[in-house]
């Protein structure tokens, strides 16, 4: 809504957006379903969801074929209203460039959203802000603490650059909600559509008191380096490929047997096979249109012993659908 309104002079929340041109959003593919989901509710439309292929290992942002859609579209009588970069895909943990895309909303005068709601827990390691570099340039960011620091759910965090573009496109001032004879005191039912928050802070406060920042350091390097092991040990095994390499604790892969001529049949029934095994829970997902499935560490208590008896549950589940 920021956005938005950033980009309509503030005018979209008065007059409606009939009488404006017809907005854009740019994203990669690798983009979370609500992103889509805040294009409905902005009234800006799906159509106008403008996804950029992606290139390299992290399917990031083609940051050249980013710069030229947005002057074709300008040209083409759109409005371009800004970027949303992605950092740590649910799919497959697509990452864009970050430093690339502001870069090219800077030029443009777009505003930049950072979408790292699962990998942004990372960051609290120096070793992998390497993955957002370039987010100070961006106007806001989000990531969920409840995803992968071991916060209860829910609770996410949103850090703005300027807050008074937010307060703008948010604030609805009746009488009864002034708070008179205190000038400067912040009021966050303006930063947010529901007037009333729960104390979610309270949780990351009562996190980092029990485990410590080191502590969840440690959480978070073991569980990349035992994702990252288990894939190398499909990668090993007969049958077995890797369909995207690990981004961070997270990798898919596949089971190619001969003789199946219909391998997405085959590994979606692997995936039902695994999970009706119950010791551990994956899902599937499409890339490049072909079924992978996914594997991701990220429960707190995981230990070492459990990603082991991963690669037993899906080998031997594999073993059993030929």
């Amino acid at each position: 809504l920021t956005m938005r309104e950033r980009a309509l002079g503030w005018q979209g929340n008065r007059q409606g957006l009939s009488s404006q041109p017809p907005l854009r959003v740019y994203c990669s593919e690798q983009v979370h379903t609500s992103i889509d989901r805040a294009i409905w509710v902005a009234g800006i439309g799906e159509e106008n969801l403008v996804r950029i292929a992606g290139e390299g290992p992290l399917r990031a942002m083609d940051a050249t074929a980013l710069d030229r859609q947005i002057v074709k579209d300008r040209d083409s009588g759109f409005l371009p209203v800004g970027i949303v970069a992605c950092v740590g895909g649910t799919s497959v943990g697509g990452t864009d460039n970050v430093a690339s895309v502001c870069a090219v909303a800077a030029k443009h005068g777009l505003y930049v959203h950072v979408d790292a709601a699962w990998a942004g827990s990372a960051m609290v390691c120096p070793e992998y802000r390497r993955f957002w570099a370039g987010v100070e340039q961006a106007d806001s960011v989000v990531f969920n603490p409840h995803k992968w620091l071991g916060a209860q759910f829910d609770c996410s965090a949103h850090f703005v650059r300027d807050p008074e573009s937010l307060v703008r496109t948010l604030a609805i001032r009746p009488e009864y909600l002034k708070t008179h004879g205190h000038d400067g005191v912040i009021n966050y039912s303006e930063w947010s559509v529901p007037l009333g928050r729960r104390f979610r802070a309270l949780k990351v406060w009562f996190l980092l008191r029990a485990q410590g920042l080191e502590g969840l350091r440690k959480m978070i390097r073991n569980h990349v380096a035992w994702s990252g092991g288990l894939a190398a040990r499909l990668a090993a095994e007969p049958h077995f490929e890797i369909v995207t390499q690990p981004m961070l604790s997270l990798f898919s892969f596949r089971h190619r047997p001969a003789g199946i001529k219909d391998l997405n049949a085959h590994n979606l029934a692997l995936v039902e096979a695994i999970n009706n095994d119950g010791r551990i829970y994956l899902t599937q997902t499409r890339v490049d249109g072909e079924v992978a499935i996914r594997f991701q560490v990220g429960q707190t208590d995981a230990t070492e012993a459990d990603v082991d008896a991963a690669f037993d549950a899906i080998r031997e589940c594999a073993a059993k659908l030929g």
